[in-house]
């Protein structure tokens, strides 16, 4: 019969899980980073105790507005070998939701199929409620182990962040202001990295009053550097007018020092 053992310390964390973190001040920094220690599958090898192994990564807001924020893997080899780091994927929460990063999640993400352990890195523009927990299970299927940690925010230290926002040409006019086309009748977007540090390559969406919204890459900019990107209009979005939302960074790819300035309304006459 399998028997269920609780670390002697799990008690104390269950009653202080609900407060913050020690050390904890109530300074915005420019962002927060979290990275947890993942292990998932059955080991081939006996890197760790046989058995198999299951990583569940909670992520709460606990602020009233949405968060987007965004997670990589990067991977922990045995023999002191470094391992693969994956591109960041966006996600969202709005206020009071949770979501959960599991071994699936981990596993598909990183493009392995068994057994994987290293660290799940989340980068925030506010702080989070992030814990993770561990449970293993020996010959029986059932659990044997159980771990549960609070992972503490670090602040890593920049010299600035970069910025995108969709520019309006045309202030004065307000949401026409950005009807600016090229001789081939397309919408010419503006994106500016308005922030302190280099961007990387991006992508940009506008969203049309009718028929399929567009993507287009953006490239890396410098700071203080804008580009126009050339968007054709879908058929039928003159009803007369053609309205439009345009989102930078839509995909979540960088990291900026505010996310909540990267849309903007438009609006074209017929």
């Amino acid at each position: 019969m399998s028997r269920l053992f609780l670390p002697a310390f799990l008690l104390s964390f269950i009653a202080a899980a609900s407060q913050p973190a020690a050390g904890q001040e109530a300074a915005n920094p420019q962002f927060f980073q979290y990275a947890v220690k993942f292990v998932c599958g059955k080991p081939p090898t006996p890197v760790v105790a046989p058995g198999a192994y299951f990583t569940a990564i909670n992520v709460h807001n606990p602020t009233p507005q949405t968060v987007k924020f965004r997670k990589k893997i990067a991977i922990a080899l045995p023999g002191e070998e470094a391992g693969r780091v994956t591109q960041f994927f966006p996600a969202a929460l709005k206020s009071d939701q949770a979501m959960e990063i599991d071994c699936p999640d981990i596993l598909k993400h990183a493009d392995a199929k068994d057994f994987l352990k290293g660290f799940v890195v989340i980068e925030t523009p506010v702080e989070l409620d992030v814990v993770a927990v561990y449970t293993a299970a020996g010959s029986t299927g059932a659990v044997e182990t159980l771990f549960i940690e609070r992972v503490p925010p670090r602040r890593p230290q920049q010299a600035g962040l970069p910025d995108l926002v969709p520019v309006n040409p045309n202030p004065a006019a307000g949401p026409n202001g950005f009807c600016k086309r090229d001789q081939q009748g397309r919408l010419l977007v503006t994106v500016r990295n308005q922030g302190a540090a280099p961007a990387g390559g991006s992508q940009t969406m506008v969203k049309f009053s009718a028929g399929a919204p567009a993507v287009v890459n953006t490239p890396a900019l410098a700071a203080g550097t804008p580009t126009v990107l050339p968007v054709p209009f879908p058929n039928g979005c003159f009803q007369p007018d053609c309205s439009f939302k345009i989102t930078v960074d839509s995909a979540g790819q960088v990291n900026e020092s505010n996310e909540g300035n990267n849309t903007a309304d438009g609006l074209c006459l017929g």
